[in-house]
């Protein structure tokens, strides 16, 4: 296996209730202003980062749902537990020897906070003008324990040495400052393992509250304390810093044709919601069922898309927040050649199974490629229901299904709180005889698309813990499970209800 390489490993430390700076932050320095085309993938050579988010004792019930909302959606949060700030480059240095070991190699480490703008192009093409072996470069603003955590940037062989030096640590300090004093205090020792320190004041600075108060604008590389968000896209700017794309998904962000699809993000899309409820009855099960989703996405090279935002606007709608599951679909639509809807207590079972494969499967039931091609939505009725379930279907990209959407579905306020929300919309929609044809509905059929928990049979693709009253996770837990023993161990009994 080989290992990806990228020429900038960036780490940025924040506090978890700071949601909205992390979402300032991937707009600024990276052009993700959401997640509708997501990055699967950091795959490109010059960047890989990651937000080191320090965990809270307490939390407000509001934030933890955004947060838990944020790390479903955009997947690039690792999380840590710093009780000393001093503590920071130890406990981050740390994780960055993990990624090391993980097969995941980088050139130079770049730490900064939340409050730091930073202009990565510059620091790459600056490097190689410092020192000669960039690798032990150790290079930041070592004047006060209030300038040194703003910017930092170390070689990739200059960790383990640090990590290896701890004793060296001053009280009050973190480790970097500590071995920039050391050698100063003591400049004919030799500093260990022939780290290169830099203290570059300069070029890493202290916001002065306005861009004519900074000396040398062409010189600087990073700019901490910057408190006003709106000075953080002031100062990118006015400086003209550029964004640094992390994925190659993200340099596509065109509205999707068969005529134009690119290579460089997947057709299909394997959607969900992150909404959380107030009873946070699906706050572990729910992070899971989303890695089950992540992960088969991943095995096959579709997009993950999970939202929230959809579901929160429902109280402006004056609808029950289950609507928001209308409302993401028509915003992601657009950008993919189909969509498969997942509700949250819905997971995949046969993960071998593609969403390419089971299109052949539903064409053959429709009689062939040419019958096909009509059909816009697919969906299951079970046995013994008079409803659809709307909690799986799949739904293709045409102006067919826009219209369905905007003129069969959204329309029907009368659902806004009564019989069956969404569902009986979507249901009375697809019967209707103007869309009815284009519609692939597997009447009573409990395997070929989805089943229930009791229902299950091996090879079923998707089981879905629809709740006929109390919370669902517990179910959903134990399917979780049952996924890992089968796929470690396919001949296994599996006991019903899965």
């Amino acid at each position: 296996m080989t290992c990806p390489h990228y020429k900038i490993a960036l780490f940025i430390f924040s506090q978890l209730e700071q949601v909205d700076k992390r979402l300032l932050m991937r707009e600024e320095l990276f052009g993700i202003t959401d997640n509708l085309i997501p990055c699967m993938k950091q795959d490109t050579t010059e960047i890989f980062y990651r937000f080191l988010v320090n965990k809270s004792e307490k939390i407000e019930m509001s934030v933890l749902h955004s947060y838990t909302a944020e790390k479903w959606e955009f997947n690039d949060i690792i999380e840590i537990d710093i009780q000393h700030s001093d503590d920071l480059h130890h406990y981050l240095l740390e994780n960055a020897k993990s990624l090391q070991e993980e097969c995941t190699t980088f050139d130079h480490l770049v730490i900064i906070d939340t409050f730091t703008m930073i202009n990565l192009e510059k620091i790459k093409n600056k490097i190689s003008t410092l020192v000669t072996d960039t690798q032990k470069l150790v290079w930041g603003s070592f004047n006060s324990n209030r300038t040194e955590n703003m910017a930092v940037i170390i070689g990739a062989s200059a960790i383990q040495p640090i990590l290896d030096n701890l004793k060296f640590k001053l009280n009050h300090t973190s480790i970097l400052s500590s071995l920039y004093f050391y050698h100063k205090k003591y400049p004919n020792k030799k500093i260990p393992s022939d780290l290169i320190f830099i203290n570059d004041p300069i070029s890493i600075i202290e916001w002065p509250n306005t861009i004519t108060s900074i000396e040398c604008a062409d010189c600087v590389v990073a700019i901490g304390h910057i408190y006003q968000d709106v000075e953080i896209k002031q100062i990118k700017n006015e400086l003209n810093i550029p964004t640094t794309l992390p994925c190659n998904a993200r340099s596509d962000l065109k509205i999707f044709s068969k005529e134009t699809a690119s290579k460089l993000r997947p057709n299909v899309a394997i959607v969900t919601s992150s909404f959380l409820y107030k009873d946070n009855c699906m706050l572990e099960a729910g992070s899971l069922s989303a890695k089950n989703k992540r992960e088969y996405a991943e095995m096959h090279g579709y997009a993950f898309v999970s939202r929230s935002t959809e579901f929160a606007q429902q109280l402006y709608h004056d609808r029950r927040p289950v609507w928001g599951k209308i409302d993401a679909i028509e915003k992601l639509l657009p950008y993919y050649e189909w969509l498969i809807w997942l509700d949250m207590d819905a997971i995949f079972v046969n993960r071998s199974l593609t969403v390419e494969r089971f299109l052949e499967m539903c064409e053959e039931k429709v009689g062939g490629k040419e019958e096909f091609e009509k059909i816009n939505i697919i969906v299951a009725r079970p046995i013994n229901d008079k409803m659809i379930n709307a909690g799986v279907f799949l739904i293709k990209n045409s102006a067919w299904t826009r219209d369905l959407l905007r003129r069969g579905i959204q329309p029907r306020y009368d659902f806004s709180y009564a019989g069956s929300l969404e569902q009986e919309a979507m249901r009375d929609a697809i019967r209707h005889p103007y869309w009815r044809k284009n519609v692939l509905n597997l009447e009573y059929d409990d395997h070929s698309l989805n089943t229930f928990p009791d229902r299950y049979v091996r090879g079923d693709y998707i089981v879905h813990y629809a709740p006929v009253g109390g919370c669902p996770a517990d179910p959903v837990l134990r399917g979780l499970s049952n996924v890992k023993v089968l796929e470690e161990f396919p001949d296994a009994e599996i006991p019903i209800p899965f």
